[in-house]
């Protein structure tokens, strides 16, 4: 099974890909680490970042693609880009789920996170997608 963990800080969806083995997984290598929404408010960076998404999601035919859902108030709120970005991702036509952080943190307790195997920004987005397995 292919997952896709995606963190979405800012104005950028950063990304995490693996696929399972017998009895833990291995990172899918891609050269797109991070996908920018450039400019939110013009029409042609938001088409821009929605058709990077499809290009990748297609290119990668992920089983589930996982999105750590971000607090709607108080002090870590997620900004309007971000939701902006997960309301594009959620359009396109792939199995894409939105995951709380405290179910994130309850399934990959037991398991082994590589984190060193990643950039540090791309910490959040691998628990994502380790969750699944």
């Amino acid at each position: 099974m292919k997952y896709c963990g995606i963190e979405l800080k800012s104005n950028e969806a950063r990304l995490v890909c693996i696929q399972t083995t017998d009895k833990d997984y291995e990172f899918i290598e891609t050269q797109l680490k991070k996908i920018k929404l450039a400019d939110p408010k013009t029409q042609a960076a938001t088409l821009a970042f929605k058709d990077e998404c499809l290009q990748f999601f297609e290119k990668n035919q992920f089983d589930k693609i996982g999105i750590k859902e971000r607090g709607r108030k108080g002090k870590f709120a997620g900004g309007a880009d971000s939701f902006k970005m997960e309301g594009i991702i959620q359009s396109l036509p792939f199995p894409i789920e939105i995951l709380h952080g405290n179910s994130i943190k309850s399934k990959v307790k037991d398991k082994t996170l590589k984190i060193d195997q990643v950039n540090a920004y791309q910490a959040e987005a691998l628990k994502v997608a380790v969750s699944f397995t």
